[in-house]
């Protein structure tokens, strides 16, 4: 089993990789997701064969950012419009200092790309499992969002 582990940079996504070379994809949490990898067109190409593939991918608090990038070709529609997703909620963001200086607002991205955006409290544990595509809503829903990602790996 191949595991694609994401990391927060642009240089992560330089090669353009098969899907179909990798069980999994992995986006941890990181703040610089939604700067570096939120508009990263190889990684955007990487995530829609994933989709066809129906391989599983994982994305992590701001790593959920990393998803942003992903429009099906025939339209500009986001890949991930008909998903259930979580991610950071505005009310954990403005808890914290970095709301400011954010490119993307996460849940407000999900929401306006039509997907369902789902919640629970602050620094709660919160994931969201839909077909392939596992989120979890912060740093505090790493490991179950992991375990999930393992279990559906050895369920294919």
């Amino acid at each position: 089993m191949t595991w694609l582990f994401c990391q927060p940079a642009q240089d992560a996504v330089q090669t353009l990789y098969e899907a179909s070379r990798f069980a999994a994809l992995l986006i941890p949490s990181c703040p610089g997701a939604i700067h570096d990898l939120a508009k990263n067109k190889d990684l955007a190409q990487l995530l829609n064969n994933f989709i066809d593939e129906k391989k599983p991918i994982c994305a992590v608090g701001f790593g959920v950012g990393a998803l942003c990038p992903a429009k099906k070709d025939d339209t500009q529609l986001w890949s991930f419009s008909s998903y259930c997703i979580t991610a950071p909620s505005v009310y954990e963001l403005a808890k914290g200092s970095e709301l400011a200086t954010m490119p993307i607002i996460l849940e407000d991205f999900i929401k306006d790309s039509g997907a369902n955006y789902t919640a629970t409290e602050p620094e709660g544990v919160h994931v969201v499992v839909d077909r392939h595509l596992i989120t979890g809503q912060n740093d505090q829903s790493t490991l179950t969002a992991v375990q999930n990602l393992i279990l559906l790996c050895n369920a294919r």
